[in-house]
């Protein structure tokens, strides 16, 4: 059972309104480029671990994507948590290509790919802390919970993984896998946890809980790049061929790049300005972001979205819609 959905994270978003919007000449442009990448191919690994989980069939599986919740001043995030009446799992996601060496003792891990060489996090660290914190989590909120166990799965079936030793049979680091072995590996901890540790009632007051208390993460991305609104580049993209500003002709959007016309490609731009430059908008606003001449024509757009309306007269403000 799905109880937090798999979707697009709303930075990655963010990231390709940014890209689209800046000059290609900009000097943060190859950034944001290289950020977008990682950020894609983070969220790529995560749907093909996704997909796995999909074969769990049984109600008794509860399956959280991408959980961040609020402990004392800061945030905690699991890429997968799934919660049973026997046990929770939290599973940390790793798209990392080429030969992965990992070093139990140091507690290291390093990837070669590409005759380069490079060192990463120790992702069995980085799961082991997500396990105290979502513990000391379940104690503030005085919830009973289940053993917790965790596992560092490997996305790319082509990655190569090797370990400088084999770590001891009890390891933490024997619980890093491939993908295609996960439900293997769940199956495994279905034989080893068979006492049920939680009533319906608590697992659904569980689950209530964690949803409440998620809150997505949204980056900044212009005090992330030090960008100012001066730095976008405004108007309505044509989705074909990405080229802006489109025109507007006879009711519609044509660009003069490729020649395709929309009659809704405003609702990408404007969706582009909430992302990147603020929550909400004006006549006035949404008229010089889409070059627009018509204060009726910008009028009807806005009117045609339907969004939460503030003020009234030639003061309304218009709101950005909840995700």
């Amino acid at each position: 059972m799905i109880c937090k959905e798999f979707k697009i994270p709303i930075n990655i978003e963010n990231s390709q309104a940014l890209l689209w919007r800046l000059p290609l000449n900009h000097q943060k442009t190859p950034i944001v480029d290289k950020d977008l990448k990682k950020r894609k191919a983070g969220y790529n690994g995560e749907a093909t671990v996704y997909y796995h989980l999909g074969f769990l069939k049984d109600k008794k599986y509860r399956i959280f994507y991408d959980v961040r919740l609020p402990l004392f001043s800061s945030f905690f995030q699991m890429d997968f948590l799934i919660l049973t009446p026997f046990y929770i799992l939290i599973i940390e996601v790793k798209n990392i290509s080429g030969i992965v060496t990992i070093d139990p003792f140091l507690r290291q891990l390093t990837r070669t790919y590409k005759g380069l060489t490079e060192g990463f996090s120790d992702p069995v660290s980085q799961v082991q802390r997500q396990k105290l914190l979502l513990q000391k989590w379940f104690s503030i909120h005085k919830l009973k919970h289940p053993p917790i166990e965790h596992l560092v799965v490997f996305s790319n079936p082509s990655t190569i993984l090797n370990f400088t030793k084999t770590p001891p049979a009890d390891s933490p680091y024997r619980n890093i896998i491939h993908a295609q072995n996960i439900i293997d590996n769940i199956k495994d901890l279905n034989e080893l946890y068979v006492k049920d540790a939680m009533t319906d009632k608590e697992i659904t007051k569980m689950k209530k809980t964690m949803l409440k208390n998620h809150e997505e993460s949204e980056i900044d991305f212009m005090e992330t790049y030090s960008l100012t609104q001066s730095d976008i580049v405004t108007g309505v993209r044509c989705e074909k061929c990405n080229h802006l500003p489109m025109i507007r002709v006879s009711g519609a959007w044509s660009c003069v790049k490729c020649g395709s016309s929309s009659k809704y490609a405003h609702i990408e731009a404007l969706r582009d300005y909430f992302l990147l430059i603020s929550d909400h908008i004006t006549n006035r606003q949404l008229r010089g972001f889409l070059h627009l001449k018509s204060r009726n024509t910008s009028y009807k757009i806005l009117k045609s979205l339907q969004l939460e309306t503030q003020g009234g007269t030639k003061a309304v403000i218009y709101s950005k819609p909840t995700r």
